[in-house]
């Protein structure tokens, strides 16, 4: 079986566009954190984004899960 291309369900294709979606406002906020504020709301705002990223990166590793043998 190497060298198969397993094609990967549509719904995955989708899934993983809108999280890349989300990536990019994640980043986006994240460099606007970087180059304001430090303290107070928006510590805590980037603190949920990092948690966010980690919750994606999660799911990423789940959807391709079900390419491995």
């Amino acid at each position: 079986m190497r060298g198969r291309v397993l094609p990967m369900p549509r719904l995955i294709t989708e899934r993983i566009k809108e999280l890349r979606r989300e990536i990019a406002k994640l980043t986006e906020a994240n460099g606007k954190y970087l180059v304001g504020t430090k303290y107070g709301s928006a510590a805590a705002d980037n603190e949920r984004r990092f948690q966010r990223l980690v919750e994606i990166v999660d799911e990423l590793k789940s959807l391709t899960d079900w390419k491995r043998p």
